[in-house]
């Protein structure tokens, strides 16, 4: 009792640190009085309700080169231009057009680059920076729509996308990893990397006494081969001594397919991120082999018995070299890094809504808190927006609904996608035939013959 009393309190705490949420691209403003009272019981909702929640972060995508034409959501204009030299107003302009291939070179999504590209928040600077770092200025304006990734337009139409949803700071993925985990990001480990007792999320899940996990595509084989040490940047919990000095804390870090396995027999943690090197979809890996693997998850949980539980958060570390038209908002004395591309997928997500409210990663994190009264871990998730109005828990949970992926449409299918795509399907079909070999002993004896009768276990 004492416990659950402590908890409740330390929920509001966390609660009165949520009500202020971010106009897009304008300052924080304080909610009324009765916005409050909603936003409390619309939270108190989501903690009765969510007991599982997914994180899966892929890698280098802006949100208008993935949702840039999508209807109702900040993206692409018609007079959309950029110049391709800043210096010269006569120069030739450079218009957005759609990608004919799922596979391209890839672009420099560096800091220096980035501040260019922004050029004090034009936002017009993307292929003059792009030509000089890596020599694709034109590319940075390719985007994809419907026809070449039609799994992801179909979550956005079926739940949530959120059009103002920045990466957390400028550049690359690996501090933005960071940010996702720990609220903040910390020296490169050639000056010294994390402080000592850096925290984490799940610092703040275990001493509440929650499970949790990290997942990472391919990581058995990794450890096999030794390449463990590669996967820093998309594994910041390899940064920390706390967590590589302790066998327990390292037990956390598993590979993906022990989620699969998890879905189908139980014993899913409070909260799961997902990781996918090799199917990150940032340049120059493929698209679709991406797609196909993270909506191919996505599936799975909702045909699980956790999905009536559920909240998924699908986004993207970075902007990956890619145009977007939206200057990113002031915070902490900076900015945010570009947007990226956030869908939220739950039996309680609003239908087709398109959210409009200013986030980062820490408003992940500042959901997680939410739901399970969690103490904050920085001033910036502390006052992070904490994603609930993409959600509706007045509402029966709807019933799941997965993607249907058949073959993705032969002209969008180009430069060698195709092995790629029938590999991700066969890694795929490998896991349910190993789910069928596992059932099938739950019918055979010992000896090989059939039981008379299954047993419940």
């Amino acid at each position: 009792m004492r416990w659950q009393r402590g908890r409740a309190l330390l929920m509001a705490a966390c609660l009165g640190t949520s009500l202020t949420a971010l106009a897009p691209g304008g300052p924080s403003s304080t909610l009324t009085a009765t916005a409050k009272t909603r936003y409390q019981l619309l939270a108190q909702s989501a903690h009765s309700k969510i007991r599982h929640v997914f994180v899966i972060i892929q890698e280098g995508r802006s949100f208008d080169n993935y949702f840039g034409t999508y209807p109702g959501a900040l993206g692409l204009a018609p007079t959309t231009a950029v110049p391709t030299d800043l210096a010269n107003p006569d120069s030739p302009l450079v218009k957005p057009y759609v990608l004919g291939a799922l596979r391209t070179p890839p672009l420099d999504d560096s800091v220096d680059v980035a501040t260019a590209a922004a050029n004090g928040g034009k936002m017009n600077g993307f292929v003059a920076a792009q030509t000089a770092a890596s020599g694709n200025g034109k590319l940075a304006l390719g985007h994809y729509d419907a026809n070449q990734i039609p799994y992801y337009w179909d979550l956005a139409r079926s739940y949530v996308l959120a059009d103002h949803f920045f990466s957390s700071t400028l550049g690359g993925s690996t501090s933005n990893y960071e940010y996702a985990v720990a609220g903040q990001s910390w020296p490169v480990a050639a000056a010294g990397g994390p402080p000592p007792g850096q925290q984490t999320i799940f610092d703040r899940l275990s001493d509440a006494g929650l499970s949790w996990g990290y997942y990472v595509a391919n990581y058995a084989a990794d450890q096999k081969s030794g390449r463990v040490s590669g996967l820093h940047a998309q594994v910041p919990l390899l940064d920390l001594p706390s967590v590589t000095s302790s066998p327990k804390q390292m037990s956390h870090i598993q590979d993906v397919t022990h989620l699969y396995r998890q879905l189908a027999r139980g014993g899913v943690p409070a909260v799961s991120y997902v990781v996918q090197p090799g199917n990150s979809e940032h340049a120059p890996g493929n698209v679709a082999s991406g797609e196909v693997a993270t909506v191919g998850l996505i599936n799975a949980v909702m045909r699980s018995r956790y999905w009536s539980s559920s909240a998924i958060f699908l986004t993207w570390s970075d902007w990956g070299g890619w145009y977007d038209g939206v200057a990113p908002p002031q915070v902490d004395g900076t900015t945010y890094g570009f947007r990226v591309p956030a869908l939220i997928v739950s039996p309680y997500a609003r239908q087709g809504l398109v959210l409009h409210n200013v986030a980062d990663f820490t408003s992940i994190l500042k959901f997680i808190e939410t739901v399970y009264g969690l103490a904050p871990l920085t001033a910036r998730d502390q006052t992070a927006y904490n994603l609930m109005g993409a959600f509706n828990f007045s509402r029966p949970p709807r019933a799941p609904a997965p993607i249907a992926m058949g073959t993705l449409p032969t002209t969008t299918v180009t430069q060698g996608s195709l092995p790629v795509i029938f590999a991700a399907y066969g890694v795929v079909g490998l896991l349910i035939a190993g789910l069928l070999a596992y059932g099938a002993t739950l019918w055979l004896r010992p000896d090989g013959r059939r039981l008379r009768r299954w047993r419940r276990t």
